[in-house]
């Protein structure tokens, strides 16, 4: 990949959850330990009964699982979509700055993005913006948030975010978006170049939103996205 335009550089904004990673880890974190909440709250949730932030708040707090094993679970549902290394290699080689922008926790996220991905790959990631866990002997003790609009639905605008890293640090670049769920909806309007698959891909497809399909980074590669 090679940045040909000077005077528009790119940067790029990635979910992490089903979009870095094959699974949605946090998803398959709670569920490893409490199947049947899992599954009611994701019901309310997809039934419309409560927002994003809502089911992130019941999922979390007092969540009774320690750091250790939170972190080791982390790594077993935290397999790379393919690609991945790679992807940031070459965003890396071509001066591209990579943010995440997730709903999921950082403890989680660190961990698996610290293991998983090459050293090269993960000095690609200049910034992450996510969800914060503290955690006592027992289990997470405070579930924070980043900072959003009390009237918000989700946890992290990350259309909103990535602009206003824009702003400050890359004025002058294009921004490729890159996701797979209903929280990278917002980035809809506020990047130049949406990248998207699965459920992101198929609520694209329903609202006649122009994005570039894609199932492993190889396929954005090749796009030639940032050329």
């Amino acid at each position: 990949m090679t940045a040909k335009n000077p005077a528009r550089p790119w940067v790029v904004a990635t979910d992490f959850d089903g979009t870095i990673t094959r699974l949605d880890v946090g998803n398959e974190i709670h569920r490893s330990l409490k199947p049947d909440e899992f599954g009611a709250l994701q019901a309310t949730y997809r039934s419309g009964g409560m927002t994003l932030k809502e089911l992130q708040r019941q999922m979390w707090e007092n969540f009774a699982m320690n750091e250790a094993t939170f972190k080791k679970r982390a790594l077993e549902f935290g397999a790379l979509r393919d690609g991945a290394n790679h992807f940031l290699e070459s965003c890396l080689d071509a001066g591209i700055p990579v943010y995440v922008a997730s709903c999921g926790i950082r403890t989680y996220i660190e961990t698996v993005l610290d293991t998983m991905l090459t050293p090269k790959a993960r000095s690609a990631i200049l910034g992450i913006e996510c969800n914060r866990a503290v955690f006592s002997a027992h289990g997470i003790s405070q579930f924070i948030p980043p900072p959003s609009s009390p009237a918000s639905p989700v946890p992290l605008d990350k259309g909103a975010w990535i602009q206003s890293i824009r702003r400050e640090k890359h004025p002058h670049s294009k921004v490729l978006g890159i996701g797979n769920g209903s929280s990278d909806r917002s980035f809809a309007g506020q990047v130049d170049t949406l990248a998207a698959t699965e459920a992101l891909a198929r609520w694209c497809e329903a609202e006649s939103i122009p994005y570039v399909a894609f199932e492993s980074f190889y396929e954005l590669l090749e796009a030639k996205l940032m050329l």
